[in-house]
């Protein structure tokens, strides 16, 4: 299981428009392609890799086409999916540790195509 460090949207803002990470939306579109035909993102947050100072993951719940919840790490530097768990099977096996569970805190202003409602 990989453990994420939550940031302060500050933190979060400032890799942003520095571009030391990939735009959320840009992520978000990575992590909807996976589970598509729902309501799309349900929540996204940017965090750090569990003890890395300058390593960034993003965190976000999608829902597919039947309604499943998906909840999907991403590495922020590159795209690269590194975690994709259906919730109900994540509650199942114990893996809800609060840690990799993303919020649904919005980046910014929480305008544009990926706004949260």
């Amino acid at each position: 299981m990989i453990g994420m460090t939550q940031i302060e949207s500050d933190e979060a803002r400032r890799i942003v428009e520095t571009e030391l990470v990939l735009p959320a939306g840009d992520l978000l579109d990575i992590a909807e392609a996976r589970h598509p035909g729902g309501q799309g993102a349900l929540g996204l947050e940017f965090g750090r890799y569990e003890g890395s100072t300058d390593r960034y993951l993003f965190s976000t719940t999608v829902e597919d086409e039947e309604g499943a919840v998906w909840h999907l790490l991403l590495d922020a530097h590159s795209g690269e999916v590194v975690q994709d768990v259906a919730a109900d099977q994540e509650q199942q096996d114990g893996q809800d540790d609060g840690r990799i569970v993303p919020g649904v805190r919005v980046i910014g202003d929480g305008a544009g195509p990926h706004a949260s409602a």
